[in-house]
């Protein structure tokens, strides 16, 4: 977590561009100095504070700082115009603070090594002025740069003995000025500056001999010059922030680092010290007599939550609320305090906290943000329908404007076998400006993977503010999904199905397309009962009874014909048998799916003993399921195998595979009247297999394919959608080799 530290900030910046006033090694005159900053008049303009993740650095009477990324800021509370400090992390180093001030050192990772300083106030838009520190004086390589304060630089001398001074230099009207710094131990050996405010700096201090150093927190007042405060230290290395008002001083209490203490300036540094119950790794600063407080609710972390509080450092009266969210917190001019954060009034921006007439904490808004600090709901982008046949994609946005703390949304199939099975997203993703939600790939909502299934669906869009502000956001709605069922599809969700039988049980395979071999893959395989040994055939027919899934019919050893209708549930896909009629066993092959009619159901043909091929044209109701037969033609006798497949050949109507018994396989390209062209010769070396399977569009390409096993692995063939070349050449699958029945 980063902390916002009132502090002077040492950052890594970009080679600033400035136009020096003198060359070489010589001593440059300053530049005249800045006449004394005035107080903002009025706040009537259209500066804005940056959205997003934007650190407050400091601010000052006439702008303030941000840093977004390596970029430091200056932006005009006036014009609303920024300029950049720095934009390279490993150019110049630069120090800022309370005020317009900022001062860079030429030294590429230390600034306290930096020998040649550029001061610029931004406000008045001053010539810069420029300290050379080793032109200070013939000795001048004493001097090392230890801090700034505004445009005055905080230096440490080393005198040939070894005893160090402490000197503050300005700019005059011939040149720098120096003044010697008061108030310190006569022993004192060193000292570095921790924190900056308007007018003052924080100090660690060490004195006394090596074997017996002693180390305070002291505080220095720039414009007399003297230290007015030491208090006892006994970590010289801790880096922790140190904050100064007028009044006290707080920083990390000694016994319990975890918490800040605070004590009244004055007293020489023997007052008494109080530990407070805030904790020491949250934003703190002092605000006159009142410590002030809270978590970071910054946008890219949900943080300790919190408002920003203000207690009294003396421990007495009632805490008081001066901001509903908070992310930095930030020294300001005279005595101020500047932070990012909102209120509920407001909104989301820049403040600058100061003491009402009563002497309470106040909060000023300066810069807004344009965001709400509680959620506003703008709506949902969500389609109303979402045709899967015809887009891949769908985006579902919910606009909400303010600081999102958490957000999620929960799908509810509304229809079909799994209907109120709840699915819940959380932490929704940006979506645009203003605005979180999800690109959807058409998958299950439930079981990423696998294609969902068409039907009805009801969202219900939930959201926090990230500090529990305001009401909840709450809002509800539907949608439906729409794809054509395919050949073998019994659940509804565009993709095919095997059906299995092994031993008596029935399986089904839900199929997935393999990403790398574009091939049908077994997303899972699920037992569906037993009692399938009844029967000498079965065979997956497509939507006959009007489903709108995949039916299935099995013929038992009697000859009657049953027929299964299609559930829509993968689980469990078929429906219990309806008889559909006896006779079925004077045909020895029997196959269904191909729409041979042209009225968009599923048909089902079979060929007698006697090489007659004889069509069944489905109706779409499942206690009739086909018309009366109708004899389509003779000579199918030579076939072993049939196969419905779909339409192969890019025309509407469905087609059939015929295999011949010498291992040849043969195209019949539907008319749509339930007869066929002249058959095409596919290829020979069909002989191999064992089982023919329609499986339908199985690597989501929009064509029909067909899937073979020769009893040990089985093979894929793509479609093409070209009658003259049907298919591709054969891929191996993952699905599980031989001593199963496919249909």
């Amino acid at each position: 977590m980063t902390h916002a530290r009132p502090r002077s900030r040492r950052i890594a910046a970009a080679a600033i561009t400035v136009a020096l006033a003198a060359a070489g090694g010589t001593v440059p005159a300053f530049a005249a100095p800045a006449a004394p900053l005035a107080a903002q008049d009025g706040q009537e303009t259209a500066v804005t504070y940056p959205k997003g993740y934007v650190e407050l650095l400091g601010g000052g009477e006439k702008g303030f700082f941000t840093r977004s990324g390596h970029t430091v800021s200056w932006t005009s509370y006036a014009t609303g115009a920024s300029q950049v400090v720095r934009d390279d992390p490993n150019g110049d180093r630069c120090d800022l603070g309370a005020s317009d001030v900022v001062v860079t050192g030429k030294h590429p990772t230390s600034l306290t090594e930096a020998r040649v300083f550029t001061v610029r106030d931004l406000a008045s838009g001053a010539a810069p002025y420029v300290v050379d520190l080793d032109a200070l004086a013939e000795d001048g390589e004493r001097y090392v740069y230890r801090g700034a304060v505004g445009g005055t630089l905080v230096v440490n001398v080393v005198g040939e003995d070894g005893t160090v001074e402490a000197r503050l230099v300005t700019p005059g009207a011939n040149g720098p000025e120096e003044r010697p710094v008061t108030g310190l131990p006569a022993d004192f050996a060193a000292f570095r500056v921790t924190e900056t405010t308007a007018g003052t700096a924080a100090l660690v201090v060490s004195a006394g001999p090596v074997d017996a150093r002693r180390y305070t927190r002291s505080v220095l007042d720039v414009a007399s010059g003297a230290v007015t405060d030491h208090f006892p230290r006994r970590d010289p290395y801790n880096s922790a922030p140190v904050s100064v008002s007028a009044s006290h001083v707080a920083w990390p209490d000694e016994t319990d680092p975890s918490h800040v203490a605070v004590a009244a300036r004055g007293t020489g540094g023997t007052g008494p010290v109080r530990k407070t119950g805030v904790p020491a790794y949250h934003p703190y600063a002092l605000l006159g007599g009142w410590l002030v407080h809270g978590g970071t609710t910054r946008p890219e972390t949900s943080g300790d939550g919190g408002p920003l509080m203000a207690e009294r450092a003396d421990g007495t009266g009632t805490p008081v609320r001066v901001l509903d969210t908070m992310g930095w917190l930030v020294p300001g001019p005279d005595g101020s305090l500047m932070a990012r954060g909102g209120s509920v009034e407001h909104g989301e921006g820049l403040y600058r906290l100061t003491l009402d007439a009563e002497g309470l904490p106040v909060a000023e808004p300066v810069a807004p943000t344009g965001e709400p600090t509680v959620l506003v709901y703008g709506g949902a982008e969500v389609p109303a329908t979402i045709d899967l046949d015809r887009t891949r994609a769908a985006a579902f946005r919910w606009k909400v404007a303010g600081r999102i703390g958490t957000s999620r949304v929960t799908i509810t199939r509304l229809d079909g076998p799994r209907a109120e099975e709840p699915v819940v997203f959380r932490n929704l993703g940006p979506m645009g400006t203003d605005a979180v939600g999800f690109t959807w790939n058409g998958e299950d909502f439930g079981t990423p993977g696998r294609p969902a299934e068409a039907g009805r669906y009801a969202w219900k869009f939930e959201a926090t503010q990230l500090s529990g502000l305001g009401a909840p956001v709450a809002a509800s709605g539907t949608f439906t999904v729409r794809r054509t069922p395919g050949l073998h599809d019994f659940d509804g969700n565009g993709a095919p199905e095997l059906l299995t039988r092994t031993g008596g049980r029935a399986h089904v395979v839900d199929l997935v397309v393999d990403p790398d071999t574009r091939t049908p893959a077994a997303f899972q395989e699920v037992d569906f009962g037993g009692g399938w040994s009844a029967y000498d055939r079965l065979e997956s027919v497509g939507d006959v009874a009007g489903s709108p899934v995949a039916d299935a019919v099995a013929r038992d050893r009697d000859g009657v014909l049953w027929l299964y209708q299609g559930t829509g549930d993968v689980r469990q896909p078929l429906r219990p048998r309806v008889r559909v009629g006896g006779g079925w066993n004077t045909y020895d092959r029997i196959t269904g799916g191909s729409d041979l009619t042209g009225d968009g159901r599923a048909d089902v043909v079979a060929a007698d003993r006697t090489g007659a091929l004889w069509l069944y044209a489905a109706t779409g109701n499942a206690t009739t399921p086909f018309k009366a037969r109708k004899r389509v033609g003779g000579g199918w006798g030579v076939y072993n195998d049939l196969a419905a497949t779909g339409d192969l050949g890019g025309a509407k109507a469905g087609d059939l595979v015929a295999r011949d018994r010498y291992g040849v396989l043969w195209l019949y390209l539907g008319k749509g009247d339930g007869t066929f062209a002249q058959r095409v010769r596919i290829g020979g070396g069909w002989g191999a297999f064992r089982q023919f399977v329609g499986i339908g569009d199985a690597n989501g390409d929009s064509r029909q394919d067909l899937l073979v096993s020769d009893g040990f692995a089985e093979s894929f063939y793509a479609g093409t959608g070209d009658w003259r070349a049907p298919f591709e050449a054969p891929r191996r699958t993952g699905l599980a080799p031989g001593g199963t029945e496919r249909f």
